[in-house]
């Protein structure tokens, strides 16, 4: 028994650091790429203790999506749970067959229980979420099973290495070094937590081994801080590296939403927040479309250099006379819309005066001197009035700029026809569009 006590610890001494990271490295590349590994993308922290939020809290600064993000990676995968507690059971099946001890019975009924608190936890959250789609899972239940799973398994170990069977003390070893990837693997993403799971599982099996009937176990002890270091590290490795790759993810959805000239949002980042809208009842808003009137003069006479810099100028005025929550984008050439939520109809009108008035009437002043002047026709439409939906909001707010156009520029222009009366868009005649 002494010789084979002393192969093990020295194989988990010298293997267990390594076979973690590739665990680690296994596991994390699943849960990024298979959904089912994965189905709560993002979820939310319920508590609001501070000395307990702290055990959640990120490396570095994160914002409230990336947040979520990383309270979503806490919850653990139904395959995940069921294989961590098959192991168990296997362990436990067997010391209750070699020992027979009334403890492992509890053990037992213990581990089926919590098996079973945690599968109906994770199918309460999927179902929640299916039927709510718009709605962020909560991580508490999960987070709570999670400690009460690995407290039971470091008392298991704790029972076992007292003992004086070989063969339970190998699987317990085995056990509790096997479930140190997974733990690490699915808790990175907090890694205070997730350290804590580790040191409730090994923390007992250390303790057993000083107080086994075998005094060489005692060797455990001094290899545990070793042990422990390697396990930080790699946590905290695994960490810095989502928390880079979520920074990246950030800046490139950025990039791919907002325009790079004025710094406003783009066409596809329009896109993006309207989509979401279509997904919000009962919601009220209005679609301003804003064209700029002598553009192309500026362009032709001045070059595309004062153009930008009259358009960076223009989208700045823009902002100004918007609400932080209106969003406000350039869609392409001298082509702006404005979104405003929230905001009764009668009220647009006077809005589309004022767009108009802060792009119109000062000057526009170029490094050189150059003085330029440039107008604005803007077209709107507001939700549920004059559209049932984003899609037909634009269009019908397009058909209204056209009207103001038309209409000799420097003006706005409002669609005046109910949506629910209109005929079909591109049956519509001039007459729809009506003034304010």
């Amino acid at each position: 028994m002494l010789i084979s006590t002393e192969i093990i610890c020295a194989y988990w001494s010298r293997n267990l650091n390594r076979l973690v990271a590739i665990f680690v490295h296994f596991y994390r590349m699943r849960s990024w790429s298979d959904p089912y590994t994965n189905r709560f993308p993002q979820a939310q922290l319920g508590v609001k203790t501070p000395a307990l939020r702290w055990f959640f809290e990120p490396a570095a600064k994160a914002s409230a999506d990336e947040r979520a993000f990383l309270y979503g990676q806490l919850i653990g995968s139904p395959i995940g749970i069921v294989m961590g507690s098959l192991c168990a059971l296997m362990v436990i099946g067997a010391a209750m067959f070699r020992s027979g001890a009334p403890i492992f019975y509890f053990f037992a009924i213990s581990e089926l229980l919590l098996i079973t608190a945690r599968m109906i936890d994770w199918r309460r959250r999927n179902l929640r979420l299916k039927n709510s789609p718009g709605t962020m899972p909560d991580i508490d239940g999960s987070v709570l099973l999670s400690v009460l799973w690995c407290t039971q398994q470091g008392a298991l170990a704790f029972i076992i290495m007292t003992g004086h069977d070989l063969v339970l003390t190998v699987l317990s070893t085995t056990l509790v070094m096997a479930m140190i990837g997974p733990i690490c693997a699915r808790n990175y993403a907090a890694p205070r937590f997730a350290f804590v799971l580790v040191l409730l599982c090994d923390l007992p099996f250390v303790a057993g081994a000083l107080f086994s009937a075998e005094p060489w176990l005692s060797v455990i002890l001094p290899m545990t801080p070793a042990f422990l270091l390697g396990a930080m590290h790699i946590i905290g490795s695994f960490h810095r590296s989502m928390l880079m790759t979520l920074a990246m993810r950030a800046k490139a959805l950025h990039l791919a939403q907002h325009d790079a000239l004025t710094g406003i949002l783009n066409r596809q980042g329009l896109d993006d927040a309207l989509s979401q809208m279509d997904a919000m009842p009962d919601k009220q808003m209005a679609i301003l479309c804003i064209d700029l009137d002598g553009f192309k003069a500026v362009n032709d006479q001045h070059g595309h250099g004062a153009g930008d810099v009259l358009l960076i100028e223009v989208a700045n005025r823009l902002k100004e006379q918007l609400r932080p929550e209106d969003w406000v984008a350039r869609m392409g050439g001298d082509e702006f819309m404005v979104v405003v939520r929230g905001m009764e109809p009668d009220k647009v009108g006077p809005l589309a005066d004022r767009l108009i008035s802060a792009v119109s009437r000062h000057i526009y002043t170029l490094e050189d001197g150059t003085e330029l002047r440039v107008g604005a026709s803007i077209g709107f439409a507001c939700l549920p009035e004059d559209a049932a939906s984003t899609v037909e909001l634009r269009l019908r707010a397009d058909q209204a700029l056209y009207a103001a156009k038309n209409a000799g520029k420097g003006v706005g222009r409002r669609y005046g026809m109910l949506a629910a009366s209109a005929p079909p868009l591109n049956d519509l005649p001039k007459s729809n569009i009506s003034t304010r």
